[in-house]
């Protein structure tokens, strides 16, 4: 949908934070011959909160009041609870999202939106059709985003490998931030602004203000009025001779208010003084409320038979980026969450209340219970089995010390595999494990001549007597405590 379009080097100055961020995709093909990493491709991408905002309104001459009050409830919830609930006003259980059942300890507090073409554009064969690039994939690949003020990059911020693409093959994806915490607080003392969803009762009108932001992908000498050719964000030619093997191209922000003309349920057009550049594929498209309202996905050509839809930009509205974060949140949280919890959030997604769950919150942790209990009992016989060995140092020679571990480790092990199995009196499960060695051992005995069974003989009579001279030394061991 792009082709050559005029970027001005001195777009508009951004107002109020940084709204959007510079994306970059590296790939590493070792068929290729490849050493080390270089630009696959470029664009825009944006921070979208998971969690809604928070606005409830504090009005009057003792709004600071409502604040305090909010402010301390807070505080008594980090107190009084291990995990922070979700955030945003108070709403009932089925409307949460799918990533707020979760702590926000154990899942993303943001989204980074992007175009799903420049995350990965060997599944785009429509747009790029050279043949080495279907040898290119995610496992080939690394992400990162900068923060630029105006031309000058302030910070760099590595993202997580796992890409989540549209399921239908809509221009989207959502890529996630490495050690989000720690980033996070630094892109917030950079300026970066964390942005919320349009809420989709709001209605569109035609002519309003909508503000696309984002990056032109450049030469660092380029001056204003330069003309840049579609394949400005996306290096789509790792051998080709006329390319240095650096990538010197730099991005530029870039900011453009243009006016809503129509559009249908997946696609809307907005007319702007001159056509977007493409580095902009994945930016936010904003409101006049600075909710985002759509993600720019192209611009129409500026030859298409309509006058009035050519070089206009094109954007996918809020709704269907809603829609393809509540498919990407739900495999999330099926990865995050042990199974029964799962199915407890769909039955509350689907509106069922707490009596109509065939299950209770013990059934969904009793697995977790589980794994508690059996780490416990690995504890206590680690630390027995690590007391044994220092006493059978002090009684045998290291032959027969390792001859004596071999036993005991096998029979450690078929103890706890029969305990995690079959459960029952740990006590009796060791009885019966001993018996299956005693008997293995009378066996090999009989298979042996009589110097053979006599010499196994005092092998087997010396280790047995380890093992009583051990339980004398436990016995008094516990008896002295």
């Amino acid at each position: 949908m792009f082709r050559t379009a005029t970027v001005q080097s001195s777009a508009k100055s951004r107002n109020g934070g940084i709204k959007s961020l510079a994306l970059s995709v590296y790939f590493k093909q070792p068929d290729f011959g490849m050493k080390r990493y270089e630009i696959l491709s470029r664009a825009t991408t944006f921070l979208l909160a998971v969690d809604p905002p928070d606005e409830t309104p504090h009005e009057g001459k003792y709004a600071f009041l409502d604040e305090h009050i909010q402010q301390r409830e807070a505080r008594q919830r980090r107190q009084n609870y291990a995990h922070e609930p979700a955030g945003g006003p108070r709403r009932k259980v089925e409307a949460l999202s799918w990533l707020e059942y979760c702590p926000k300890k154990f899942r993303p507090v943001v989204h980074c939106v992007a175009a799903s073409h420049v995350l990965a554009p060997w599944k785009w064969g429509n747009y790029y059709t050279q043949p080495w690039l279907q040898q290119v994939k995610a496992e080939h690949c690394v992400y990162s985003l900068e923060v630029y003020d105006k031309h000058k990059p302030l910070a760099k911020f590595a993202l997580n490998p796992y890409p989540i693409h549209h399921p239908e093959g809509r221009d989207l994806a959502l890529i996630h931030l490495k050690q989000e915490e720690e980033a996070l607080a630094q892109l917030q003392k950079l300026g970066v602004d964390i942005l919320y969803r349009r809420d989709d009762e709001t209605p569109f009108e035609k002519g309003q203000d909508i503000v696309f932001d984002g990056f032109v992908v450049t030469e660092d000498n380029t001056t204003n009025q330069d003309d840049f050719s579609a394949s400005n964000s996306n290096k789509m030619n790792p051998n080709d001779e006329d390319d240095d093997d650096d990538d010197t191209r730099i991005f530029l922000p870039y900011t453009e208010t243009g006016q809503l003309l129509f559009g249908n349920s997946d696609r809307f057009l907005a007319s702007t003084p001159t056509p977007l550049p493409e580095g902009l594929c994945g930016g936010p498209a904003i409101d006049q409320d600075g909710k985002v309202c759509g993600v720019v996905e192209g611009v129409v050509p500026e030859h298409f038979d309509d006058e009035k839809m050519a070089g206009a930009a094109s954007f996918i509205p809020s709704v269907r980026l809603g829609e393809f974060i509540d498919y990407a949140e739900e495999i999330m949280l099926k990865e995050i969450f042990p199974t029964k919890m799962y199915e407890m959030v769909v039955d509350y997604k689907r509106g069922l209340g707490r009596e109509e769950v065939e299950y209770n919150m013990d059934d969904a942790v009793s697995e977790e219970s589980e794994k508690k209990e059996t780490k416990a009992m690995q504890t206590k016989l680690g630390s027995a089995f690590e007391d044994r060995i220092e006493s059978l140092k002090n009684h045998h020679t290291m032959e027969e010390v390792n001859a004596i571990l071999t036993t005991i480790r096998r029979e450690r092990d078929e103890v706890m595999d029969i305990w995690n199995r079959e459960g029952g009196d740990l006590d009796e499960i060791i009885a019966r494990v001993r018996a299956k060695t005693r008997q293995t051992q009378m066996e090999i005995l009989a298979s042996l001549s009589e110097k053979e069974k006599q010499e196994m003989q005092q092998k087997l009579d010396k280790r047995e007597d380890a093992n009583v001279q051990e339980a004398q030394y436990e016995e008094k061991k516990e008896g002295s405590s």
